[in-house]
């Protein structure tokens, strides 16, 4: 496998963990309003515990490119945010903000 090959299969590893780790939270987060005698209640247990379960998975996959898949994200971390970059950042925490706030309503 080529290493643009094996870095691309290291960043959709990682993004894949982010988004199911937010979908968990979410879930989660709405698990609690649902109490113990509504029959969605085991069916909501049951998709925390398949997410739990990926979660796992995915960190296992991730371990397995030992300190070399973190090199990927460090490289990028030390370089300084510049004012696009700050611009751009805060434009997509609203717009996750406003999605979450959207999914919780």
């Amino acid at each position: 496998m080529g290493n643009s090959a094996l870095k691309k299969n290291q960043e959709k590893l990682f993004d894949e963990l982010i988004d199911v780790k937010l979908l968990y939270k979410t879930k989660e987060k709405n698990s609690k309003q649902i109490t113990e005698g509504n029959p969605a209640f085991n069916t909501m247990k049951e998709e925390l515990s398949a997410l739990k379960k990926r979660i796992k998975h995915i960190e296992h996959s991730i371990s397995q490119f030992g300190d070399s898949f973190f090199d990927v994200y460090d490289a990028e971390l030390v370089k300084p945010l510049s004012e696009m970059d700050i611009l751009l950042l805060r434009d997509e925490i609203k717009e996750v903000r406003d999605s979450l706030e959207a999914i919780g309503n």
